[in-house]
């Protein structure tokens, strides 16, 4: 462990005072064996009698050794009580968040599920994998899991500390130094749990800030392009569908309104006695419409699934895969990927996870799941 953090400063010292501790207790020990030898070694072959020590011996060795216990154990509460302490923020780091003064620690929400984590910004940026935070600024990790139990670690900076499903579970720590540094799940938590792994990235204050916002740009930049997209291809299916509408079918439909209205003009005389039952049937007709409608909506096959399925990628999947689906922050690019070629595969890939990616089934509707995989095989893939 190379400390970088107050808190793992004061336990790397207290684990080298326990290290000189036990030497000073083996060294002991061997040097009253090897007295003890070389006293009576010269009565070999002498029948053994009983070795009786000065008076008060026994007295003066407890009364050394109890109080080394003491010192051991009231240094072990000071480092210990230190280690877990807040740190604070120094003049260096993070004093101002948005143009409003930061009272107190940077909150960022931690949530684990099988088999990776999510980092939750302050602004509603979010990201997978790499936590990015201001160095010399006191932060707090709220943890939390939607599954199993899961450990977060990243030795260098914060202790370890789990991630319980239906608790959150708090971490405060400072990094004094820039850089990235690794972690890895050491809990057992299933079977993907090794590839469980995340960084953390220390950076200036005036750097985390840009980076939140631009997360937070990029995040919207890829739900209004997704909405974008569905909205045009619902026109052109619109388009499509009265294009397909025939001369014949125009001239018929166009027949039956005027004789429609013909029969409405006769009508008009018997509107009062029979006003309840062209109610009934406009109620009749109007529901009749509906289902069409549905259907109709129904019908747009994998192409609206597709559309669909953009914004469910904007939304979920493009923080790791990158928002065209060709690689990202710790996400591959899915033109690679054997399962995202065909839409059966892409579902089982979304629903089961593997690989380092979570399961998404309880997390995505199973329509979600089917509209993801589809504008992943058919766009992404397919080259669409």
């Amino acid at each position: 462990m190379t400390p970088h953090s107050p808190g793992t400063g004061q336990i790397n010292t207290l684990i080298w005072i326990g290290f000189i501790a036990a030497a000073i207790v083996v060294v002991a020990i061997n040097l009253g064996l090897f007295g003890a030898i070389r006293r009576f070694r010269g009565g070999r072959g002498r029948t053994a009698q009983p070795v009786r020590g000065r008076r008060g011996l026994q007295f003066r060795v407890a009364g050394t050794l109890t109080g080394f216990a003491i010192v051991l154990f009231v240094l072990g509460i000071i480092f210990t009580s230190n280690a877990t302490s807040e740190p604070k923020t120094t003049s260096q780091g993070l004093t101002s968040l948005h143009g409003e003064k930061l009272n107190g620690p940077l909150v960022i929400h931690v949530t684990g599920q099988q088999w990776i984590w999510r980092y939750d910004y302050p602004n509603g940026a979010f990201s997978y994998y790499k936590l990015v935070i201001p160095a010399h600024t006191e932060i707090e990790v709220d943890l939390e899991s939607t599954d199993v139990i899961h450990t977060w670690s990243v030795p260098d900076l914060a202790p370890k500390t789990d991630a319980v499903p239906g608790k959150v579970s708090h971490i405060y720590f400072r990094a004094d130094a820039e850089g990235e540094f690794y972690g890895q799940s050491a809990t057992l938590s299933g079977q993907a749990y090794a590839p469980m792994r995340t960084v953390v990235e220390v950076v200036t204050p005036e750097r985390f800030e840009e980076f939140i916002v631009e997360q937070q740009k990029n995040i919207k930049k890829g739900q209004e392009a997704a909405e974008k997209v569905e909205t045009e291809k619902t026109k052109e299916l619109a388009s499509e569908e009265e294009a397909e509408e025939t001369p014949a079918e125009k001239e018929k439909s166009a027949s039956e309104g005027e004789e429609g209205a013909s029969e409405s003009e006769e009508a008009e005389p018997e509107a009062t006695e029979s006003t309840e039952e062209p109610a009934e049937e406009t109620e009749e007709s109007s529901e009749a419409g509906s289902e069409e409608e549905a259907s109709t909506a129904g019908a747009g096959g994998a192409t609206a699934d597709a559309a669909a399925g953009e914004e469910v990628f904007a939304e979920n999947c493009s923080v790791c895969h990158g928002a065209t689906g060709h690689g990202g922050n710790g996400g591959p690019d899915l033109r690679t990927m054997p399962l995202a070629k065909t839409q059966e595969g892409a579902e089982q890939q979304v629903t089961n996870g593997g690989g380092g990616m979570p399961p998404f089934k309880g997390v995505l509707s199973e329509e979600e799941i089917s509209n993801v995989a589809a504008y992943v095989s058919e766009d992404i893939v397919g080259g669409k």
